[in-house]
């Protein structure tokens, strides 16, 4: 089993963490209706969607980027009105174009996403640059990965690098978690173990599924670090709680094999179910040598 498979969806994930923050509306804003949009506001805020969206639409439509960003974020999720992806993009365009950093990060992700455009990662990385460049720290992490995978833009690790080392540097887990894989899988001008492994700690004490799975890898293995069964269990139990494939198949396999804890079948075979079903082989081989006592998976 590789230590790093194939990553999830930071878009998607990015997706549901930039709604938390669409939803406060900064300090000290204006509005252009502040009576309708400051109490369209407070019925969002009390769940009275449908009383709120039609006073922050007419706030939107005359210009307040921070209504936008609400009335687009009710289309996205079906608040007040029916779902409808296709209606967020003219709204998060509005404020995107205004200079929004949110409103452009969450058009990256509708464009990487193919959520209410076609798919685009030439735009998802333009939006996302955009973003960036205003020192907002979750595009800052999801050009730095097109970047690293190139999607959208000329593969460049070393633009990669940047842009999730300033990311990492604003806290941003995601970004710690991904560079340092970087800095654990790079060439020999870019490996650093010890890097790797404080940017993965980092961002497995802010519970980051993947740098918890990878980190109770290297804790079986000990692989840069020395080994410690007891971290790599509370580590991947936590990975595979927070649905992490690799964690469940890694976590069902020590308990399969009393790996550094005590044999426990049916807690293998709990982690190594929850792996199969979600398309793991190794699992699925492992699961099989536990019923029917052959190696293999079933055809």
């Amino acid at each position: 089993m590789q230590e790093k498979k194939q990553t999830q969806s930071w878009f998607s994930k990015y997706a549901t963490l930039l709604i938390l923050v669409i939803l406060i509306a900064p300090a000290g804003l204006v509005f252009a209706s502040p009576q309708d949009a400051a109490k369209g506001m407070a019925l969002y805020e009390t769940k009275h969607y449908q009383d709120a969206f039609p006073l922050l639409k007419k706030a939107a439509e005359e210009g307040d980027v921070t209504a936008q960003l609400y009335v687009g974020n009710m289309y996205r999720e079906g608040l007040g009105v029916k779902k409808d992806y296709a209606k967020t993009i003219p709204w998060f365009e509005k404020a995107a174009n205004a200079g929004n950093a949110k409103a452009q990060t969450y058009l990256g992700i509708a464009y990487s996403e193919g959520l209410g455009v076609a798919p685009d990662y030439t735009k998802a990385a333009q939006w996302f640059e955009k973003a960036a460049n205003q020192n907002y720290g979750p595009a800052q992490t999801l050009v730095g990965v097109m970047y690293y995978k190139g999607m959208g833009v000329e593969q460049n690790f070393g633009t990669a690098k940047m842009w999730l080392e300033k990311a990492s540097a604003q806290g941003e887990k995601d970004a710690q978690s991904f560079l340092g894989l970087m800095y654990l899988e790079g060439d020999d001008n870019n490996k650093n173990p010890k890097k790797a492994v404080e940017l993965l700690t980092k961002a497995a004490d802010q519970n980051e599924p993947l740098a918890q799975t990878v980190l109770g890898i290297m804790y079986i293995q000990g692989k840069f670090v020395k080994q410690d069964y007891k971290k790599a269990e509370e580590l991947l139990t936590k990975g595979a709680e927070a649905g992490n494939t690799d964690a469940a198949t890694f976590l069902g396999n020590m308990y399969y094999r009393g790996q550094g804890v005590d044999k426990d079948k049916a807690k293998a075979v709990k982690w190594l179910e929850k792996a199969a079903i979600r398309g793991d082989v190794d699992a699925q081989e492992l699961l099989h040598r536990i019923h029917y006592g052959t190696p293999g998976a079933p055809k």
